[in-house]
């Protein structure tokens, strides 16, 4: 899910302006990770320790480690940013848990899985039910496991435990 828009760059010290809702205002003080749009392409940020400074309820500033200077920033303004998924769905977020579901899951070993056909929260435990090959895997949702999100494209690449899926296939 988009959460904002990188609009300028403010200062000459790597700072931007971001443009976003009010509501993921908790969501990106907690952030370690920032995912930026760039070429169709969802790519890692990690915010520096200065973090997240709202200056409106629709505005706020915002330091990448990576970024160190307003030039750095200018090739990104105009790029949406988003929150991986487990960032985005905290535990009882029915809602942006639901949103999973339809997703098309793929794996760095065993490529394409399935679709997600249920998402369960079990005591802050996020797991998603996939059909794979007929079957109902169950894969957990960790940000360890995550490569890369699409919310747009509805896709999902994972980088799961070796053995996990061999489990269901016996």
């Amino acid at each position: 899910m988009a959460v904002g828009t990188i609009l300028k760059p403010h200062g000459l010290k790597g700072e931007m302006v971001i443009e976003t809702d009010a509501r993921f205002e908790d969501t990106l003080y907690e952030a370690e990770c920032i995912l930026v749009e760039t070429e169709g392409e969802l790519v890692p940020f990690f915010p520096n320790e200065e973090g997240v400074h709202f200056r409106t309820d629709t505005q706020c500033t915002l330091t990448f480690d990576e970024l160190d200077s307003a030039e750095a920033v200018r090739p990104y303004c105009g790029c949406r940013i988003f929150l991986p998924v487990v960032e985005v769905a905290p535990t009882g977020d029915r809602e942006e848990l639901d949103q999973l579901i339809g997703t098309l899951v793929t794996d760095k070993t065993h490529g394409q899985l399935g679709r997600v056909i249920q998402v369960d929260d079990f005591s802050g435990n996020i797991v998603l039910t996939i059909d794979y090959k007929n079957r109902e895997v169950l894969v957990p949702l960790t940000e360890e496991l995550i490569e890369q999100y699409d919310p747009d494209k509805r896709t999902l690449d994972l980088d799961l435990p070796s053995g996990l899926i061999e489990l269901y296939l016996e």
